[in-house]
């Protein structure tokens, strides 16, 4: 079984772009929510995913990015670190 991460990047005008990674592996939510900027918010580069918001920042962006929802899954991984790696990148 893997584990689909379902992500998002909103800026300050509710504008939201999301992505969708695979790893192998089970993760569930109670393991990332204490890692998170209150309990919501992390930022894609430093756990090695793909960051949402524009290259080039306007006054309503920001570098912050959330998890939407995570859930088991048997398609296959989309990133070559398992989610237990994934997890210690948090």
């Amino acid at each position: 079984m893997n584990t689909q991460i379902n992500y998002l990047y909103r800026d300050a005008c509710n504008y939201k772009n999301f992505n969708e990674i695979v790893v192998a592996g089970i993760l569930k939510i109670e393991h990332l929510l204490p890692l998170l900027k209150d309990k919501t918010y992390f930022i894609p580069f430093e756990v090695g995913l793909i960051d949402l918001q524009p290259e080039v920042l306007t006054e309503y962006d920001h570098i912050w990015h959330e998890i939407e929802n995570l859930q088991i899954t048997t398609d296959n991984p989309t990133l070559k670190i398992n989610a237990e790696q994934l997890l210690r990148k948090f």
